[in-house]
């Protein structure tokens, strides 16, 4: 699967006042009506067990510039992500990190079992979205796609 160029988002939720985040690359667009989106997340991950009990995640899609954020939430200390990073809460309670190119704040409607992970679908209730490049990740590495102006 590395061979399947994706763009680089850090999934957030809330639960009973901790905040986690972790960097994901498995998110998709399910359904436009009602909206709808996915992530899959390990079972055994902590943010598993914190999007179950919540019911809730946001998905922050980051911009070229983050880079240091997509590896901030890869690995190291889940408390000490967040130290240090600019966000503001969504609808939902979940963080939505400042200067994210997009996010999509959800409420959890399902979820799916596949092997080792859990497909959490979830309806969208917020969005916002700016102006800006993604940041892309192919063959283990974070790339520049450099998108741009559509061509012709």
């Amino acid at each position: 699967m590395r061979r399947f160029a994706t763009g680089v988002a850090i999934v957030t939720t809330a639960h009973e006042g901790r905040i986690h985040g972790f960097t994901a690359n498995a998110f998709a667009s399910v359904s436009v009506e009602p909206p709808t989106v996915l992530v899959c997340v390990n079972r055994v991950a902590t943010a598993h067990r914190l999007i179950s009990a919540s019911q809730l995640f946001c998905v922050n899609i980051l911009a070229l510039e983050q880079r240091a954020l997509a590896e901030r939430f890869a690995g190291g200390e889940p408390r000490s992500r967040f130290e240090g990073v600019a966000y503001h809460l969504g609808v939902t309670g979940a963080p939505i990190l400042d200067g994210a190119l997009a996010h999509a704040d959800c409420s959890l409607s399902e979820e799916l079992t596949a092997s080792t992970h859990t497909i959490f679908l979830g309806t969208v209730l917020d969005v916002g979205y700016r102006e800006g490049e993604p940041l892309g990740y192919f063959d283990r590495a974070y790339r520049d796609f450099r998108i741009g102006t559509p061509r012709e």
